[in-house]
């Protein structure tokens, strides 16, 4: 798998590096693709090459992550408007819009506040975790809301060094059980870097995770009702062992949606569909990228 063409746009002096594919495609509404939290562009890059059969496709690193700049700001607004800055200086206008994770909630955002740009969208586990994981009681809510931001505020930029690709292919295939052998490996190539100390790191910035400290996940309603362009939503069944790793609460919740409240997500959306996958994860772009790649082909040939 070859590296596609890269370049850069600058987001108000935050240089954001781009990857472009199927450029001879032009003829057809282009595609932007975000990736998710502590990911990076090229892990998308499977789905982004059949895509790109048949629409012009951008894929991005987000700021904080892969070649793109480590600013140590990282509020979403920050995202959407990085989004904006691609679609206006190198797309050039609409564009169909892919996001995986944080990129999904960088997506549903971007549709609903600037609908003109949003010709259509594809949303793969990009409508947060299942309810459930908060206490009840307002003032156990509080307290970890409190630790959580004093964790997450104090993560520090520098990473502990990995000793070689190897074991980062050996992480990524204990988070990820479902991940081929070979491809964890080129994934770890992907999403490592040699530092300036000379020590291979992954590669994003740890600080970007304050993202979503803070967030008022109640707001996000606010911005599915608005999504008004046609919107595929992508969820993979097994989801759940990402959630309650990446996210402890309390020992009785399971990570998993409660029956219904999926699918009552979805229905917030003007026009959207709702596609369930039974074997994957989290990380469906990992778990079945042909069925990913085949699912938003299908989506774009019906609707778009």
């Amino acid at each position: 798998m070859s590296e596609p063409a890269r370049q850069t746009v600058s987001a108000n002096g935050v240089k954001l590096n781009l990857y472009q594919l199927g450029q001879g495609g032009e003829s057809r509404a282009p595609v932007v693709m975000l990736h998710g939290m502590r990911d990076v562009g090229l892990s998308l890059l499977p789905i982004a090459e059949a895509i790109a059969q048949q629409h012009p496709v951008c894929l991005m690193d987000l700021r904080g992550h892969g070649e793109s700049d480590r600013p140590g700001g990282y509020a979403m607004v920050q995202l959407v408007y990085d989004l904006h800055v691609v679609l206006t200086e190198v797309i050039g206008g609409p564009a169909i819009l892919f996001g995986h994770s944080l990129g999904g909630h960088v997506v549903c955002r971007f549709a609903a506040l600037y609908p003109e740009l949003a010709l259509g969208a594809i949303v793969v586990e990009g409508l947060g975790p299942p309810a459930g994981r908060t206490p009840d009681d307002p003032a156990l809510a509080l307290a970890m809301e409190a630790e959580r931001i004093r964790a997450t505020l104090s993560i520090p930029e520098k990473q502990r060094s990995l000793p070689d690709l190897a074991f980062a292919a050996e992480r990524l295939l204990a988070n990820n059980p479902r991940l081929p052998r070979d491809r964890a490996m080129e994934l770890a190539r992907q999403g490592t870097v040699v530092n300036a100390d000379g020590e291979l790191v992954w590669n994003f910035d740890p600080r970007a995770q304050s993202v979503f400290v803070g967030a008022d996940t109640d707001a996000n309603e606010r911005y599915w009702r608005n999504v008004k362009c046609p919107t595929c939503i992508i969820a993979g069944d097994l989801a759940g062992e990402y959630w309650t790793r990446a996210m402890p609460a309390g020992s009785d919740w399971t990570g998993s949606f409660a029956p219904g409240e999926l699918e009552a997500r979805v229905g917030l959306f003007p026009d959207a569909e709702l596609h369930r996958f039974e074997d994957s994860g989290h990380m469906v772009h990992f778990d079945e990228p042909d069925r990913l790649a085949e699912t938003t082909l299908d989506f774009l040939r019906r609707r778009l």
